[in-house]
């Protein structure tokens, strides 16, 4: 064998192996599966309710997306913010970030300008604020803000009442980015590097559920380690990590181990390289499962022949489960309104997306795919091992804008829904947030959270609930260039159709005026007023009914600790309708 041959016999070899370990069942020995379909031959709807997290890695910063309105009196608000952060905007007659906006003077303006122009304006109580908002202890009474006009999705979600945005809120304490996303991941601000060999609160969640965690990534983060035990039983323990329920999902329609391709002759040519090996690895292991080996070897069995049987019961459904338009649109041109690239730079006649990010869009599409084979379950020894998500994890990284956190890129005023133009973090406010909407506009294209919801009309949409939030947040003011840094309170999303949306929390408090005169090598942030204890605890409850004390027993009645801070007694206790 050549050099040549050896190592792609290593690369195939490597591929099969990890695509067994990444698929992560591990379960009995037995007999042949046999296959249950679902009663509605396709896509099923929601049995169960369901979390979908979606955390975003280098903390966002979420006031570039809802912003103060622009205020002219210089004791406001408005007026600090818009002062203190026109370079975070690139905004005026600022030095031109990489000379990307250079001979482009329509582009350099003022910061009532952006306010008026980007931003969808509402007044708590008055202009555009809908009777079923809610305004937690009426701390906002007659404040206007705007969201970000090409968060299409967000804003319609918003006037139905369905986004519950909860100001103020403390992810981490810690302005690294290690120690603050494990306390985000853990759904606790008091550990610390050393707590690493602990549960997530998404598997707490799940495992209390009854169901799974899955990752709809690649690698699944801490968020999704499952506890030792079950909540609520003797013996559970979640400072220990049990992931025996935890499936990593790359992509759902390529789930499991690696077969042969039995169509082109199979298996009388030679076939592809990858084909054959994938027949001999089949064959193998069914060979060898006939004959006495040692019980060290016997898991590893187990393991491929309950990952191949699983793999091919997803599959099996999911060629009955067409990819919704929406989606499938995230991640390849499509005839609609917009000339542009695919992903990977050709040229096609249209897309249907404004989407970026294609790895995103793939966790999108595998998060639509998991809930439509909620129902999934196969039978191996005579007992029944069913997919039942109850919580999905996706991430989108990308948010540690210390520089050029806006970017104006000159062709977009000719090419404005081009996703390809750097333009800092509004592309990826865009992959999440953007979409078609009655308020701004109802030809905005889709974007990732727009397309999902579309596409899961008629499968219990209701049973869905969704949280957003970073590990941290940004300072109150730019860095002095294109940028902000690190900082700790942050704005958190909770969306969903039985969410009681509105604000929760002081939007804009008036005690952060006086930070803005602070010496410039002074690093103010948003003051910390509510620990997510409080609504990750809600989230738990509606989930699963009674989890929320258990999974975060800071806030159970009685605690004997220290309690976690917020803003408002009781400001959560009707977070869901």
């Amino acid at each position: 064998m050549n050099n040549n041959d050896q190592s792609r016999n290593n690369l195939s070899r490597r591929r099969f192996i990890q695509g067994a370990l990444a698929s992560g069942l591990l379960y009995g020995s037995g007999s042949l599966p046999i296959f249950r379909p679902n009663a509605y031959g396709m896509a099923s709807p929601l049995q169960n309710r369901i979390l979908i997290d979606l955390f975003l890695d280098g903390g966002p910063d979420f006031r570039h997306l809802v912003a103060p309105a622009f205020n002219s009196n210089s004791d406001s608000f408005g007026a600090n913010y818009w002062a203190n952060r026109g370079r975070s905007h690139n905004l005026g007659a600022l030095t031109d970030v990489n000379n990307a906006n250079s001979g482009v003077a329509s582009l350099q303006r003022s910061e009532q300008s952006r306010w008026e122009d980007d931003f969808y304006p509402i007044t708590v109580g008055g202009t555009n604020w809908a009777n079923n908002l809610v305004d937690a202890g009426n701390l906002n009474t007659g404040v206007t803000f705007g969201i970000w006009k090409e968060a299409g999705w967000l804003i319609s979600q918003f006037r139905q009442g369905n986004v519950a945005m909860i100001f103020n809120a403390v992810g981490g304490t810690n302005r690294a980015h290690d120690l603050s996303q494990l306390m985000a991941y853990q759904g606790d601000v008091n550990i610390s590097l050393r707590d690493t060999n602990r549960s997530g609160w998404g598997g707490r969640l799940a495992r209390a559920a009854g169901g799974r965690a899955i990752a709809c990534t690649s690698s699944p983060t801490p968020f999704s380690f499952g506890p030792v035990g079950q909540p609520f039983a003797p013996g559970y323990n979640p400072n220990r990590v049990d992931n025996s329920q935890l499936l990593a999902v790359e992509d759902a329609r390529e789930f499991g181990l690696f077969e042969a391709n039995q169509e082109d002759g199979y298996p009388f040519d030679n076939g592809d390289y990858d084909d054959k090996m994938a027949r001999a690895a089949r064959n193998y292991y069914a060979a060898i499962r006939q004959e006495s080996i040692g019980a060290s070897y016997q898991k590893f069995l187990t393991h491929e022949f309950n990952v191949r049987s699983f793999g091919e019961a997803i599959r099996q459904r999911l060629d009955e489960v067409p990819v919704p338009t929406p989606i499938d649109a995230l991640m390849r041109g499509v005839d609609s309104i917009n000339p542009g690239p695919d992903r990977r730079g050709n040229p096609v006649a249209a897309r249907q997306t404004l989407y970026r990010n294609y790895s995103f869009g793939r966790q999108i599409n595998n998060a639509y795919d998991l809930i439509a084979l909620n129902d999934l379950a196969t039978e191996i020894s005579g007992s029944t091992i069913a997919l039942n998500p109850r919580v999905l994890s996706l991430v989108y990284g990308g948010w540690d804008s210390h520089g050029e956190q806006r970017r104006v890129h000159p062709n977009l005023v000719t090419d404005p829904n081009n996703p390809f133009l750097s333009r800092g973090i509004e592309n990826g406010l865009r992959d999440i947030f953007g979409g078609p909407s009655a308020e701004v506009d109802s030809n905005q294209l889709h974007s990732g959270y727009s397309a999902l919801w579309d596409s899961l009309s008629g499968l219990n949409r209701q049973n869905v609930v969704f949280t957003i939030y970073g590990e941290f947040g940004r300072q109150i003011r730019d860095n002095g260039g294109f940028g902000t840094d690190h900082g700790r309170g942050n704005l958190m999303f909770v969306i969903g159709e039985n969410v009681r949306g509105g604000i929760y929390g002081d939007m804009f408090p008036d005690s952060e005026i006086e930070k803005y005169a602070e010496p410039p090598n002074r690093t103010p942030d948003i003051t910390p007023q509510t620990e997510f204890d409080h609504f990750f605890a809600k989230v738990c409850d509606w989930v699963s009914p009674n989890s929320g004390d258990i999974l975060f027993p800071r806030t159970a009645p009685g605690f004997a600790g220290e309690a976690p801070i917020i803003e408002l007694d009781g400001m959560f206790d009707n977070l869901f309708t």
